[in-house]
């Protein structure tokens, strides 16, 4: 996109270069006083010559600023030329790093692909113990910008001021931890930069939900958006089988099934009682009554609970033989299909899966590690070999697609509680049933559903929230960024210069 904006559109790359650097000092001006000692670190490529750009805004404006190079050889033409301007301003470089009060990283932007060694290294280490203001330019160095990856050491900024777009190592941990809070400033390169190519990896913002969520009618009934059915938890184990349904009315559809043993039903009754349940026997199950109430569905979610025992393997492979309608493959679904990974060829029908890492492991068979280094790929390669939707959830959920990935920026370390993942399931069935494609529901799904988990550890603290106070916030998300402001109702009438309005 940088070479595109510079070559296609005849952008020079000096005019990138002071947007770039202007973007930072916007932000240093709202940080940063000017009696504070500021040290800017560059290097001999592009991002170094952001580096010297913003040394020059700062010491115009006034504030104490020096210069380290550590290599002064092979710069870039661009950043030769920046380094010949701030010697003729007369700018402090200095060669022995003292006390700072903020420190600048534009050693090497997204361009680092291998560990940091030698001075570098060293430098960055540096950095890392001093006492003061961490400010990254564009990516902080020693993290890859595509994966998030700690490469060797890296600098720990408090702020990274990024260009253009979001990079998808600044979201993936380690790397998003390592930048702090995260702003991306507008230097001229947008979505026209791309010259009609699709980016590999797409993330929503608030601003989606709105456009996306399933709208509603006024001249509608429950009957006009969806039916569910939640075939979720085993012999008094009714938990997981209420986060989905309760999750997937949340969601705005019309009605709710529960599948579930017998010992479940007066529990269901009682916590959810908006939710219909048909309650079968572990011990004799009834393959006829299960078919009916596929029959009577929109939209088939199972797994929550159900536990891994004969009958839940006969549940399974019954669901799998519908084709014809939309399944949500959750938990104990799962992993009794981690042994039977044929039964997804066999299927039809338009599946997302939703496993953790756990799961992920047993059905892949690698181990969490590897996974988690490699996770947009490994969530993008298990949807294509089975053609289904993976919701790969981890601290940041990979959402694998026959059209692309997609990287879920929402949600808190609160989440990691057991009900999150019965939430998650139950309102993304909830979504498809309202006639939003997999893709969709999924996407939107995972979004609102972090924001809920955020919204739930204001109130509650990360470390005390439940999946309940989860289920409890969904209702306001979807409030604050869906709701039509001032709406009037045919019983709402005032008069005004003697008309009814």
């Amino acid at each position: 996109m940088d070479k595109n904006t510079m070559e296609y559109f005849g952008i020079p790359s000096p005019v990138l270069m002071e947007r770039a650097a202007l973007c930072v000092f916007y932000q240093m001006q709202r940080l940063c006083d000017k009696k504070g000692r500021i040290l800017v670190i560059c290097g001999a490529g592009n991002n170094g010559g952001d580096g010297l750009a913003l040394a020059r805004l700062l010491f115009l404006d006034g504030y104490p600023v020096s210069i380290y190079l550590p290599v002064r050889d092979k710069m870039t033409k661009e950043t030769k030329a920046q380094y010949e301007t701030v010697k003729k301003y007369g700018i402090s470089f200095t060669e022995n790093l003292g006390e700072y009060d903020v420190i600048v990283d534009a050693l090497f932007g997204i361009g680092l692909s291998r560990p940091l060694e030698g001075i570098f290294k060293e430098l960055i280490m540096w950095c890392n113990r001093q006492d003061a203001l961490r400010i990254a330019v564009d990516m902080p160095s020693g993290i890859s910008a595509d994966t998030g990856a700690l490469l060797g050491e890296a600098f720990q900024a408090d702020l990274t001021v990024t260009f253009g777009f979001a990079k998808v190592g600044q979201m993936l941990y380690p790397g998003a931890e390592y930048c702090g809070k995260v702003i991306t400033g507008d230097i001229g390169i947008d979505e026209k930069s791309i010259l009609g190519e699709k980016p590999k990896v797409l993330s929503m913002e608030d601003k989606d939900i709105k456009p996306m969520f399933p709208a509603r009618k006024k001249d509608s009934n429950k009957g006009s958006y969806g039916k569910v059915l939640v075939i979720a938890g085993s012999d008094k184990m009714a938990g997981a089988a209420y986060f989905s349904a309760k999750a997937a009315y949340l969601s705005g559809c019309g009605l709710v099934q529960a599948f579930t043993p017998k010992a479940n039903r007066d529990i269901l009754l009682t916590m959810l009682p908006e939710a219909l349940v048909t309650d079968y026997d572990s011990d004799h199950l009834d393959i006829s009554l299960l078919r009916e109430k596929m029959e009577w569905a929109d939209v088939i979610l199972i797994g929550p609970g159900l536990g891994t025992g004969e009958g839940a393997k006969v549940l399974v492979e019954e669901v799998l033989k519908r084709e014809d309608k939309p399944l949500v493959m959750d938990a104990d679904a799962l992993n009794i299909l981690s042994f039977e990974m044929e039964l997804f060829r066999q299927s039809k029908a338009p599946i997302i899966v939703t496993p953790h890492l756990g799961e992920m492991s047993r059905l892949t068979g690698a181990k969490i590690p590897e996974i988690k280094e490699r996770i947009l790929h490994v969530a993008g390669e298990f949807a294509e070999k089975y053609g289904v939707l993976c919701v790969l959830k981890d601290s940041r959920t990979v959402i694998g697609t026959k059209k692309g990935l997609y990287l879920n920026i929402s949600g808190c370390s609160g989440m990691a509680s057991g009900g999150s993942g019965d939430v998650l399931a139950g309102f993304i069935a909830g979504l498809l049933a309202q006639n939003m494609s997999i893709e969709d529901g999924a996407v939107l799904g995972t979004f609102i559903h972090g924001r809920a988990g955020e919204k739930a550890a204001l109130k509650k603290g990360e470390a005390s929230m439940t999946a309940r106070d989860i289920l409890e916030e969904i209702g306001n998300v979807i409030k604050e960024n869906c709701m039509v402001k001032n709406v009037q109702t045919h019983n709402d009438r005032s008069e005004e210069n003697g008309r009814i309005r």
